[in-house]
């Protein structure tokens, strides 16, 4: 099984670095995860090239998506219509069949030990949210357990720890990523973390409970992630590399 992820596109700031990207992913993957951040400052239309050049690019795989902080809340709906090729995802699960395998992925915009100085001002409740959101996202993954999923992914915009995100200022640590969030990623209920937003963090992966937890920001690996999934029943093998 081949997942590719990417986030931080900010359409159309780095829709060239994507495009290019996108033209060097040299195997077709069996599933594509957008992780938020697509376009900048909630430019609906500026996900379209996006959209056309995964769609045409990869016919038929299934497109996954997370909001970012900069697809504005509020807007969901506006996506969801406009681009329904999509599976958006939204503090909500969904299982999709690949090659014989349940596969079952928990989509979130995520969690920040801080609210931005602007969120506090602007969206009502944005801490008790953030605060909350770890303990639902541990129900979801309990739900893809209950399902008997395969595989259990989680996709996030914000990141889940702290651990990866060196080459970030640690003053800003707190609006990138919930350590609170990193409580609920244990073997038992998810196999692999995918999440974006910390564009100069330079580790592409570590390990959190001897779960992956990958950062796919486009700005900061300059490609698509590309992990291969060798998959027999509580044993997985994790290979990321350009391709």
């Amino acid at each position: 099984m081949i997942i590719a992820a990417v986030g931080d596109i900010h359409s159309p700031r780095f829709l060239p670095l994507f495009l290019k990207a996108l033209s060097e992913v040299s195997v077709k993957p069996d599933l594509f995860i957008l992780l938020g951040d697509i376009v900048e400052k909630n430019n609906i239309e500026a996900l379209t090239p996006v959209y056309k050049a995964v769609k045409e690019r990869f016919e038929g795989v299934p497109l996954l998506g997370v909001f970012g902080n900069e697809e504005f809340r509020g807007f969901e709906k506006e996506y969801l219509v406009k681009y329904p090729g999509i599976t958006w995802l939204n503090d909500e699960l969904r299982v999709v069949g690949l090659d014989g395998l349940e596969v079952c992925v928990v989509g979130t915009r995520g969690a920040l030990d801080k609210p931005t100085p602007w969120q506090e001002r602007n969206i009502p409740g944005i801490r008790d949210y953030y605060m909350s959101l770890p303990e639902r996202i541990n129900g979801l993954l309990k739900e893809c357990r209950r399902v008997k999923a395969h595989l259990t992914i989680l996709a996030s915009h914000y990141g889940v720890t702290y651990s990866n995100l060196r080459g970030e200022k640690p003053s800003v640590y707190p609006y990138l990523a919930s350590e609170k969030m990193s409580e609920v990623i244990k073997p038992e209920l998810v196999d692999l973390v995918l999440h974006a937003h910390a564009h100069n963090a330079v580790l592409e992966y570590t390990m959190v409970n001897n779960v992956p937890v990958y950062n796919a920001s486009l700005p900061g690996r300059g490609r698509i992630l590309v992990i291969d999934v060798k998959h027999r029943r509580s044993v997985l093998h994790w290979l990321s590399k350009p391709r």
